[in-house]
């Protein structure tokens, strides 16, 4: 399997909120992570490295100790997670100038060639296997969430006004 990241500062910030971790090829199990740091926030860059090393962390140390069934390897991910976001939650609560900052976070733990995804926010993790591309999350955005009751279209998502606003992230 291949991995591929690439970030972008984008063309309304100056600073590059993204941050990202992809194992090294050997490594079992093989993870992946990636969280963009919410824009418009405090320490979007900060929440977004904390959450990726966090949860990485997390997934690290706890690994070994698991049974290696379905259930409790999402678990795992899930926990990784939750732990991740306490830990910015935290974080923020400990200076000022973070309050309120904010990440989206998606986790990709691939053992035994399955893969095992936790996702919130706005990122979006694919699969691509020969020339097709899946996407395999969904947007926790208020505009995602217009689109799944039948309010707007796909189309008029696109240029919505508020196509930016989560209804989930790790944040304070």
């Amino acid at each position: 399997m291949g991995a591929f990241a690439k970030s972008d500062v984008g063309k309304a910030r100056e600073i590059n909120e993204d941050y990202y971790y992809i194992s090294p090829k050997n490594a079992e199990p093989q993870v992946y992570i990636l969280a963009d740091g919410m824009g418009g926030y405090n320490g979007g860059e900060v929440a977004s490295k904390l959450a990726v090393t966090t949860a990485l962390s997390y997934i690290q140390t706890n690994f070994e100790s698991i049974p290696k069934e379905k259930e409790d390897i999402l678990n795992l991910v899930k926990s990784a997670m939750e732990y991740a976001n306490m830990v910015v939650y935290e974080k923020a609560g400990e200076n000022k100038e973070l309050e309120g900052m904010g990440t989206t976070l998606d986790v990709c733990l691939v053992y035994h060639n399955k893969a095992y995804i936790g996702h919130v926010g706005d990122s979006r993790v694919y699969r691509i296997r020969k020339e097709l591309i899946r996407k395999l999350t969904h947007d926790h955005s208020y505009v995602q969430k217009l689109v799944k009751d039948g309010t707007i279209t796909e189309e008029e998502a696109t240029h919505h006004p508020k196509k930016n606003m989560l209804m989930k992230a790790l944040r304070l």
